[in-house]
């Protein structure tokens, strides 16, 4: 996020209320430091209301139940679901919004729609895994709206080899890698026995 998400990304909005969401409510306040509002989206109503009042119980954050439309005032957006078909309506996100899908990891399953994929700079991963898993590729690629060539992997993000398009939204779909599993259960394991 740190070389996605604009600066002075005030506003988040989280589909879903799993550990996940949970976990990219603190990382991202630890990259966005102006954060002051969470938005929630999720089917479950007790869940919904207890992730609202876990965040509010974070010291400068407001949070509130929302609905999908809150993409348009997003500066953030995670999507951390198990989805089947798209959460919002891509054409919401504002250009610099910064959207990570994260959930969903199947060819046939989405969380972003073929709208948002192709206005976005996409960044993945690798575009090996993308192109096999990561259903939100697969069908703008489909679509015709997305080209395969234009996917940048994220270790070129980091290393500044490419770049964020300006005047364009942000999309970072993760597909989970094994070899990241494998560094963190590495690492786990050796500060329990170290």
């Amino acid at each position: 996020m740190r070389h996605l998400a604009a600066p002075r990304a005030r506003r988040l909005l989280v589909f879903g209320t799993g550990a996940q969401g949970w976990a990219h409510v603190g990382a991202l306040r630890a990259v966005a430091p102006d954060l002051e509002r969470v938005d929630v989206v999720a089917r479950d109503p007790a869940r919904l209301r207890a992730f609202v009042a876990r965040v509010q119980d974070e010291p400068g954050l407001e949070a509130r139940a929302a609905s999908p439309d809150a993409a348009r005032d997003a500066d953030l957006i995670v999507c951390a679901t198990t989805a089947r078909a798209p959460l919002f309506d891509g054409a919401l996100v504002r250009a610099g919004a910064t959207v990570v899908a994260i959930g969903s990891h199947e060819p046939a399953a989405r969380e972003v729609d073929a709208t948002l994929a192709g206005a976005a700079t996409v960044v993945v991963e690798s575009r090996g895994s993308a192109l096999r898993e990561a259903g939100d590729v697969i069908a703008a690629i489909d679509a015709g709206v997305l080209d395969a060539d234009a996917l940048v992997p994220l270790a070129a993000l980091v290393r500044g080899d490419a770049a964020a398009a300006p005047g364009r939204p942000r999309l970072f779909k993760s597909t989970g890698m094994a070899w990241e599993d494998l560094v963190v259960a590495a690492a786990v394991h050796a500060r329990a026995t170290g």
